[in-house]
């Protein structure tokens, strides 16, 4: 009997599970071979069941221990690679690290566990983006290319699989030393292989990949046409059986597509469309790669109809894609690409047919892609940009302002999740600058803009010139530099614009398909400097820019109508410019052949035939001694009917085609005189001004020629409708959303007091004289009754619905804020600072959004429904209590004035001796001829040669008529004037100081007849009057002196005024204490600003700035700096009464913008002082002293409890009486002293 050893049974219970772990060990890896053939979900799961049992089974000291874990681990990460389940990867990553700690470095197979740990590090890096991984992915696979010989049969494998984890880097970071050193590790594993081995059709196509990646980031042909040349060795060295065909045949087709893209080679995409679909074919629908193949060849198939149009190849595609995604399951990686590719097709479908269901398919899946994907993912930004694309379309085609704010966040998103370092970086900044340009044009928020040209800029700095996408961001900044031109007219931006562009077409070889594009961009800024400058030289260049992109282009070419549109637009400019009939006719010609190639479902064939239409009225139009023939203005009329036809209601280009149809018809009736023609283009106007989805500028222009076109062929009441719905639509353009630069940008474009001004005169001549007076006041002073809304009493709200007054004080707090500094806004009512100025825009349009909203929900309340809309004259009326009010109104049509009290009937005196260019011409020569520091003798000349002549032509032409009317006796008396008239100038008036007028000769003049005022609209001084402030406990004066400031001259006197104006107000029972005295260094910012929010006088005698063309930088020169308008203006003070501003220029106002009152003492009046006395111009240190003096003495006569600041004017009036008592006190030194308000 044989006896058996303790350890016996465990020996053998040790080989049994050895065999066992051999068995399905080898088993498992069958099954993983038999995966990838097949593409069987059940076998990578049966594969990895069994590899793991095989692990389980045997110890870590075990010699196979190493090589199942590597087995299992790549089982897991070809499951990961089909379903995306982290789980597996993870697993994948821990399995392989274990095997490759149980091997020495010494041990034959180190280099394969390390390549296999490499490999699924990459995984794991393409799917989260962690460079950790892919750095420790290189890492490894350099190990093991260093642990492998030359001469072993893994070293090739290992070089590729480094060339490729390389590769992935590059693509993250774009250090063209990751994929120089890709293409030569990839280069190496294919010399190392011969041509029969299985495995080199895939490192060759692994290389032709890596080459493609260099391409597409240098730009450089040798990489593109090597990438095509090995994919192609790989094609052939694969038979059609061999799984791994369809994969280098999609390859192929990549890198084919990406030269067409450069070259533009119609056998390229042919060939691409060709390989791609051969790798759908040779794939199962059950395959793995089936989706991603149907992918590419959609891809392919977009790319060739963007080429050529045919609208099969864009059904095919969205057809493939669909396949795709439903092949598909949610949970794998690859579906956010293929909804990101479908998005993206379905746009391009929708930017040639227009359907909506497309451009909404698109923002649904580019939507689901991008939600699908971890912000941490490195596609997560690509898909980002594409959804921001697509929302901007969507926006183009309805003008819903939602779209295009969701394209920014969208694009911003997608430009924050990206590092600098990133390849594709740049092109995200490019694509946001265009949308903010899109939010600009139609917004007209000079902040978008701005923002829009800094991202373009930052593009172009992040991006080598040898780039291919180099001239593309040129192209760009390009564009934007040109709109801002046509906005702003900043000789320096058409210069930037054309420099870049052509920076950007000389970048770009003939063959390439973008240079077409770049040229006609090209051409179109040179045509927008001829326009501005009018050198011929400008107009050449840009016909033959453009004449070169038509040349570039075949007919089946998408872009070739666009190009030879925009070229027959400047044979156009050039005709009218030196009337060469060959000109036009080319022009036609070129539109003719634009409008023939494009199809009617096209969205740009309205356009087409809305150019060609002006060509023909230009060829129509009578000029350059030919007569123009009815056929042409027949036809483009007939073209112009077509495009409004061709173009949705809901579309806003609607109403651009509608505006210039009506053009077209008014030429034709200018011409035959066919009243029909004229109805019809009052007609088209009206129609285009009162659309509900155009652009406001469209409605306010078309709005313009309604009315002008009704008033010069003596239609009034047409004109007057016309003006008043132009005025009505003005807020829209000057949108309480865009910021106070861009708002006061649009003033001075939109000339709004003018269009108010013609509005009042069409309401006179009608005999509406009541109407004449509320249309005057609603296109005036725009943007200081835009901030009054904002501060409107709400008691009377408070009572009914508490909550909803709460709300609109809450935004409106928020936007008064926003409204003078525009740096930081409260944020859901935390105190945090906005950090850009996109946040800063954005939150600003929210909050007016929701501020409109707010202001529908009261005018539903009973007794609200007129809430915040202008006030009927009945109410303005009112605050002519205790005078007159004496409107002019100088208007193209004629001048006027309107007399009125608060109570007896509206008188109205033609003015028939004076008209808008003789005022204008006056109004110039007071404000551009008068000398700055002059001598005596210089400063008489002014006065004897402008001021006084102005002055004299105002009494002779304009006072004597009114004064008549009022009965006012012309001729002195030796008492003082008693008689108050709050006058109420238009245009070129407002520079003329009216109060100074005289015949200057009797010794007669207004200051010795009346008492006068200034306002500039009824409704804020109604304001003024109905909330004047009860000051509670004792009042407090403000007293500034300025001796010696920083860079002005010396005002030796200043501080003898202070202390005169003190003087008196302490003897009449002004406490010490109550009195704040800030001279000198005392007089800082800061101090000053901080004073003025508790005083109820102020007298400053400093320096006063006027900013030429931005009012809100008008100042107050102080010690350590400029205390501006905006600054004063953004205070509430309750306490205010009376300021004395003894400073130069404190209202000398903007010559553009003569109704908005953009000086110093609206922002005082505006911060809450009713009552103010300034300078139109420069005064004499002299003359400052003597008329504060007297003024107080005035205004104080009756002691403290006596005072009444409504009779500054009288007592200023007084003063420069006093003051021209001495007979060397010329006019010139008495004018420029004024009073605003009650």
């Amino acid at each position: 009997m044989i006896k058996l050893s303790l350890s016996t049974p465990i020996d053998e219970e040790v080989i049994v599970a050895e065999g066992l772990a051999k068995e399905l060990s080898e088993l498992g890896m069958s099954q993983l071979g038999r995966f990838f053939r097949l593409g069987n979900l059940s076998d990578i799961e049966d594969s990895i069941s069994n590899l793991h049992k095989a692990t389980q089974l045997i110890d870590d000291e075990h010699a196979n221990k190493a090589a199942y874990l590597d087995g299992l681990g790549t089982s897991q990460r070809a499951r990961f690679d089909r379903l995306g389940d982290l789980n597996n990867i993870e697993d994948s990553i821990s399995n392989s690290h274990k095997a490759v700690y149980l091997t020495d470095d010494s041990h034959p197979n180190k280099g394969i566990y390390l390549n296999t740990l490499g490999l699924s590090q990459r995984g794991r890096f393409d799917r989260l983006g962690d460079l950790a991984d892919i750095e420790d992915s290189i890492s490894n696979l350099h190990k093991a290319v260093q642990l492998t010989d030359e001469g072993h049969l893994n070293k090739a494998s290992s070089l590729s699989n480094l060339g490729l984890s390389q590769r992935a880097r590059f693509e993250r970071l774009g250090d063209l030393t990751d994929i120089d050193d890709s293409i030569f590790n990839l280069h190496k594993a294919v010399q190392l292989t011969d041509n029969g081995h299985p495995e080199k059709a895939i490192y060759l196509s692994n290389l032709g990949t890596s080459q493609r990646a260099r391409f597409d980031h240098l730009g450089n042909l040798p990489d593109i046409e090597d990438s095509i040349s090995t994919l192609q060795k790989a094609v052939q060295l694969t038979d059609d059986g061999h799984p791994n065909k369809a994969i280098y045949l999609g390859a192929l087709g990549i890198s084919q597509r990406a030269r067409f893209d450069r070259l533009g080679n119609l056998t390229d995409i042919k060939d691409s469309v060709s390989n791609s679909g051969k790798a759908v074919q040779l794939t199962d629908d059950g395959h793995s790669n089936k989706a991603i193949y149907l992918s590419n060849l959609g891809t392919s198939q977009l790319a060739r109809f963007n080429r050529l149009g045919v609208l099969a190849d864009i059904e095919d595609s969205i057809s493939n894609l669909h396949k795709a995604i439903q092949l598909t399951d949610d949970g794998h990686p690859n579906k956010a690409i293929y909804l990101d590719t479908l998005g993206l097709t379905q746009r391009a479908r929708f930017d040639r047919l227009g359907d909506l269901p497309d451009i909404e398919g698109s923002i649904s899946n580019l939507h689901k892609a991008a939600q699908l994907i971890n912000d941490s993912h490195p596609g997560k930004a690509s898909s980002l940009s594409n959804l921001g694309l697509s929302q901007r379309a969507r926006f183009e085609h309805l003008g819903d302002l939602t779209d295009i704010e969701d394209s920014i966040s969208t694009l911003q998103k997608a430009v924050q999740l990206t590092d600098d370092r990133h390849p594709n970086k740049a092109a995200y900044l490019d694509t946001l600058g265009l949308s903010q340009q899109a939010r600009f044009e139609c917004l007209g928020d000079l902040t978008d803009i701005e923002d829009s040209i800094f991202n373009l800029h930052k593009a172009i700095q992040l991006t080598d010139d040898g780039h291919p996408n180099k001239a593309i961001y040129l192209d760009t900044l390009g564009l934007s530099q040109r709109a801002r031109f046509y906005r702003l007219g900043h000789l320096a931006d058409i210069e930037d614009s054309i420099s870049n562009l052509h920076k950007a077409a000389q970048l770009i070889g003939d063959g390439h398909p973008g240079k077409a594009s770049s040229l006609s961009n090209l051409g179109l800024s040179q045509r927008a400097r001829f326009f501005r400058l009018g050198d011929l030289t400008d107009i050449e260049d840009s016909i033959s820019a453009l004449r070169k992109a038509v040349q570039l282009t075949d007919d089946e070419h998408p872009n070739k109508a666009i190009y030879l549109a925009t070229l027959g637009l400047s044979q156009q400019a050039r005709f009218e410019r030196l009337g060469d009939l060959t000109d036009i006719e080319d022009s036609i010609f070129n539109l003719h052949k634009a409008i023939r190639l494009t199809d009617d479902g096209h969205p740009n064939k309205a356009i087409y035939l809305d150019t060609l239409g002006i060509s023909q009225r230009a060829r129509f139009h009578p000029r350059f001694d030919r007569v123009g023939d009815l056929t042409d203005i027949g036809d483009s009329i007939s073209n112009l009917h077509k495009a409004v036809q061709l173009t949705d209601d809901g579309h806003p280009n609607k109403a651009i085609y509608l505006y210039i149809l009506g053009r077209s018809q008014l030429s034709r009736f200018q011409h035959f005189g066919d009243p029909t023609d004229l109805v019809a283009s009052i007609s088209a106007h009206r129609t285009a001004a009162q659309s509900k989805t155009a652009y406001p500028h469209t409605m306010l222009v078309a709005a313009q020629n309604w009315a002008d076109s009704s008033y010069l062929h003596n239609d009034i009441s047409s004109a007057l409708d016309g003006y008043r719905t132009a005025l009505e639509i003005l807020p829209q353009v000057i949108w309480l959303g865009l910021n106070t630069t861009s708002r006061q940008t649009s003033l001075y474009l939109e000339e709004s007091e003018h269009l108010s001004c013609r509005a009042a005169t069409c309401a006179i001549r009608q005999g509406h004289l009541e109407e004449a007076v509320e249309l005057l006041d609603l296109g005036r002073s725009i943007f200081w009754q835009q901030a009054s809304s904002l501060r409107v009493g709400l008691e009377k709200l408070k009572q009914m619905e508490p909550e909803l007054a709460n709300e609109l004080e809450r935004v409106g707090h928020k936007l008064d804020a926003d409204n003078f500094r525009g740096s930081s806004l409260h944020i859901e009512g935390q105190s945090v600072g906005v950090s850009s100025t996109e946040d800063v825009g954005k939150e600003r349009r929210r909050l007016v959004g929701e501020w409109e909203g707010l202001l529908d929900r009261v005018r539903q309340l009973p007794d609200f429904e007129h809430f915040l809309k202008p006030a009927p004259f009945r109410q303005l009326r009112q605050a002519a209590a205790g005078g007159n009010v004496i409107i002019i109104n100088v208007s193209q049509y004629g001048v006027d004035a309107l007399i009125f009290d608060d109570s007896h009937q509206i008188e109205c005196v033609p003015l028939p001796d004076t008209d808008l260019d003789t005022l204008l011409k006056l109004a110039s020569d007071i404000v551009v001829q008068r000398p700055g520091v002059a001598s005596a003798a210089r400063l008489q000349s002014y006065t004897n040669r402008y001021l006084k002549p102005a002055l004299r032509a105002v009494w002779n032409d304009i006072l004597i008529p009114i004064f008549h009317k009022i009965q006012l006796p012309l001729h002195g008396n030796s008492d003082e004037p008693q008689h108050r008239i709050w006058w109420y100038p238009t245009g070129p008036l407002t520079f003329i100081p009216i109060h100074a007028a005289g015949p200057g000769t009797s010794g007669i003049d207004i200051s010795r007849l009346i008492v006068s005022s200034y306002i500039t609209t009824l409704s804020f001084f109604l304001a003024q009057k109905t909330n004047r402030h009860t000051v509670m406990g004792r009042l407090k004066l403000l007293t500034l002196s300025q001796p010696d400031t920083p860079g002005q001259g010396s005002l030796p006197l200043a501080l003898k005024e202070v202390e005169k104006v003190v003087h008196v107000v302490s003897l009449a029972g002004w406490q010490k204490e109550d009195i704040a005295h800030l001279n000198g260094s005392d007089a800082t910012v800061d101090r000053v600003s901080g004073a003025l929010n508790s005083c109820s006088w102020v007298h400053f005698v400093c320096h006063g700035i006027q900013h030429p063309a931005s009012g809100m930088d008008s100042a107050f020169a102080l010690q350590d700096g400029n205390l501006k308008l905006s600054q004063i203006a953004s205070k509430r003070i309750s306490t205010g009464q009376f300021a004395f501003l003894s400073a130069c220029h404190t209202a000398a106002g903007l010559q553009g913008l003569p109704g908005e009152a953009m000086h110093l003492a609206g922002g005082l009046q505006f911060a809450g002082f009713p009552s103010v006395i300034a300078t139109m111009w420069g005064i004499s240190d002299v003359d400052a002293p003597i008329v504060a003096g007297h003024t107080y003495e005035y205004l104080f006569r009756n002691g403290l409890q006596g005072c009444d600041p409504s009779e500054a004017a009288t007592a200023l009036n007084r003063a420069v009486l006093r003051l021209r008592e001495d007979p060397k006190v010329t006019v010139d030194r008495w004018a420029p002293f004024i009073h605003f308000g009650i």
